[in-house]
């Protein structure tokens, strides 16, 4: 990665992240909603059996997934959330309840990790994706550790990204090699897929 994008990258994502810090917890509550209901009106999302989905940290603001992974759940599909580990990756395993998830130390929701609960990522019908930015062309910033451009490298599968109308670029995001566009980006007034 060049100096210069990984400068503007930096650049960016103090901006968006502070931008979605103001948020109130009523805005995000209720933005989150719409996304929440454009997300699951979607012809893939209605076709998926089984859903990698981010858990939403609430002090960072992000488009809240608690309530959908809890409808998820009750709509009888697999769903699937990732644990952090320490060599940069993620792993990932089927959850059956919210209750099952503890922070880690960067305040990340996760499973324990029980062997017998782990999912194959062959297995996806659509992961769903945190961002801090992204633009038109579906390119996707994040918190800059790389972990989701690692795991979605090479993968078919679906991915959409969740974010709200003030995270969305209007101009191209600075992007390297390593980063991999989003299939779609859902915010709570507009699809882009």
């Amino acid at each position: 990665m060049s100096v210069t994008v990984n400068k503007k990258k930096r650049l960016l994502r103090k901006k968006y992240l502070a931008a979605r810090k103001e948020l109130t917890p009523n805005e995000v509550y209720s933005k989150s909603r719409f996304i929440f209901s454009n997300l699951i009106n979607t012809e893939v999302y209605k076709k998926a059996e089984t859903v990698h989905c981010y858990v939403s940290i609430n002090r960072q603001n992000e488009a809240e997934t608690r309530n959908l992974i809890q409808f998820m759940l009750g709509e009888g599909k697999v769903v699937v959330v990732p644990k952090m580990e320490v060599n940069g990756m993620l792993s990932h395993y089927k959850i059956r309840d919210l209750e099952e998830l503890n922070e880690n130390r960067w305040g990340v929701a996760e499973p324990e990790g029980d062997n017998k609960r782990r999912a194959d990522v062959i297995e996806f019908d659509l992961i769903i994706v945190p961002m801090v930015a992204g633009d038109r062309q579906k390119n996707r910033l994040g918190y800059g550790k790389g972990y989701y451009d690692r795991f979605l490298s090479g993968l078919n599968t679906t991915k959409a990204g969740l974010l709200f109308d003030l995270q969305l670029c209007e101009t191209k995001l600075p992007t390297d090699k390593y980063d991999v566009k989003m299939d779609m980006l859902i915010t709570e007034s507009a699809i882009l897929g």
